[in-house]
């Protein structure tokens, strides 16, 4: 069913241009300030471990326990945003980031900390992450992977922006009143997705010629009970389809999350130097923004899942060769192209899900793959570090996470055996 466009979207819906790329500035911002704010926590590391006298691995239960609630809760989040639409869940996610953050901002303790950033805020940025990655495709169907990497670009301008920005803050206002102005900065960006998302094309009536074959309908289909709703899912869920898709998103985490967590050790250990191995990981940062570009127009053209193991193969090829062969110019070039790698899977993950599941369940489907990363994140800097430990050094994990990466592009080449519009 269609509603009234707001004052903001009835200018914009007559200018010439799409309205689908005013969707991809909401999501954009909303992908800058999610990951922004959960990654810059390396930065408030230290000043939160001295002013409550923590250890390292307590305070890094901040960070941890914040990825889990993000990533795990997405499942039940997706869910919501396909049942009751993305503006009243964006709404949710405002109160729930800023309290969380206002609450960390006033943190009388440790535990107080956690409670607010970790499981508040963080329940949040779940609706802020999931809304962001699985609006575009709903928008878009000839330019679908281009658009969500676009949108999803600001994951990482983030990761690249947002740290040194944050210790600038800190610097100047302390890591508490640092987080009450993250808290000013997330609203900004929600006002700005509230004035400008819309679930789809014509709940706002936006015209999608040139876009579409056949116009979408505003809810993707006819109305469902919750009954209905979860077991269309549920079926769609329990397929064989969706069980290699899982498998191989999950695996693909493997390389990346070893790479991200241990690139600076890596370059230290392995005599480049710790300050090549943090410029390194910044050129992973800024060719994850490439990727989205790039890998979203050439995902459109030679297909989703084919590019998804081009990009896999991308990180962990030179996984391989930074083992073999480590020098300072072998780091930031092989770094340069794992960023690209791991850039193009991140853009193209809804996008799979949409060409092969449609779009009507996608929030809830895209939430349960987001399972895969919380797993991920969790469990390979544990493996990696107990692989470390027990060889003596990075060859044997980071070979062990190259090869299960490979296992996943071979996975996602699968795909297009039972599906060929992808």
């Amino acid at each position: 069913m269609s509603r009234s466009p707001n004052l903001l979207q009835a200018r914009l819906l007559e200018s010439d241009v799409y309205y689908g790329w005013f969707v991809v500035v909401g999501c954009f911002a909303l992908s800058l300030m999610t990951a922004g704010t959960m990654f810059s926590f390396s930065v408030f590391l230290s000043p939160v471990l001295e002013a409550f006298d923590q250890s390292y691995a307590n305070t890094s239960l901040v960070f941890s326990i914040q990825s889990f609630v993000t990533f795990s809760g997405a499942a039940v989040l997706g869910f919501a945003i396909d049942r009751y639409g993305l503006q009243r869940l964006l709404v949710l996610a405002a109160a729930l980031i800023c309290v969380g953050l206002l609450g960390a901002s006033q943190s009388p303790s440790f535990y107080w900390v956690l409670a607010t950033y970790s499981v508040v805020a963080a329940a949040g940025m779940g609706i802020t992450f999931v809304v962001a990655y699985t609006t575009p495709p709903r928008w878009f169907e000839r330019r679908r992977s281009l658009a969500t990497g676009v949108a999803v670009s600001g994951w990482g301008v983030g990761i690249l922006a947002m740290p040194p920005f944050v210790e600038v803050l800190i610097g100047a206002l302390g890591w508490q009143g640092t987080y009450l102005a993250l808290a000013a900065m997330f609203f900004v960006a929600l006002v700005i997705a509230v004035a400008l998302l819309a679930d789809r094309p014509r709940a706002v009536g936006a015209d999608t010629t040139g876009e579409f074959e056949v116009a979408p309908t505003a809810n993707g289909g006819e109305p469902r009970s919750m009954r209905e709703q979860v077991d269309t899912a549920l079926s769609t869920v329990k397929t064989p389809l969706f069980g290699v898709v899982f498998a191989a998103m999950l695996l693909m985490f493997v390389p990346a999350n070893a790479i991200l967590v241990y690139l600076v050790d890596f370059a230290d250990a392995a005599g480049v130097t710790r300050r090549i191995g943090v410029i390194a990981l910044s050129i992973v940062g800024g060719m994850n923004v490439v990727a989205k570009f790039t890998a979203g127009w050439a995902a459109d053209v030679i297909g989703t899942d084919r590019m998804m193991a081009v990009c896999v193969v991308l990180m962990c090829v030179p996984m391989l060769l930074l083992v073999a062969a480590p020098t300072p110019a072998s780091v930031l070039v092989l770094s340069g192209i794992i960023g690209f790698g791991y850039g193009g899977t991140a853009a193209l993950m809804s996008p799979l899900l949409a060409n092969l599941f449609g779009t009507a369940d996608l929030s809830t489907l895209f939430g349960v793959t987001a399972i895969g990363f919380a797993v991920a994140g969790t469990l390979v800097p544990y493996g990696v570090g107990l692989g470390i430990d027990q060889f003596g050094g990075y060859a044997v994990p980071f070979v062990g996470a190259a090869v299960v990466g490979l296992l996943s592009a071979g996975l996602f080449l699968a795909v297009r055996v039972a599906r060929t519009d992808v």
